[in-house]
């Protein structure tokens, strides 16, 4: 039984046209589907099209720490920390602090 109460649920989202959108949402498949190298790759090719998007830039940096390159990592979670800012989107900007540090604790050089 259809709840008519909830109008968008049997909505499915419109196939992307723009390419930024078509490469990130390839990206987020990819890792979805546990494929990190060939993830980081689409995440590249959408932040040519689009380097203001402060999602690619996250969702790049989580890729990247699973990598365990952690200094490119914390490199586009600083990006999309500031952009998320710049948006104004104070939800995501929690994340983004979360995220930058975590990245900078779990990768931060040894002290001598």
């Amino acid at each position: 039984m259809v709840d008519e109460s909830n109008p968008f649920e049997n909505y499915t989202r419109p196939e992307p046209t723009e390419p930024a959108e078509i490469h990130f949402r390839k990206a987020w498949q990819l890792r979805k589907d546990k494929n990190p190298e060939a993830a980081v790759q689409e995440f590249l090719k959408s932040l040519e099209l689009n380097p203001e998007k402060p999602a690619t830039h996250f969702n790049l940096a989580l890729v990247l720490d699973e990598l365990k390159e952690g200094e490119r990592a914390l490199s586009h979670a600083i990006k999309a920390l500031k952009l998320f800012e710049d948006k104004g989107d104070l939800s995501k900007l929690a994340t983004g602090i979360k995220l930058v540090e975590k990245l900078k604790k779990k990768y931060a050089e040894p002290e001598s």
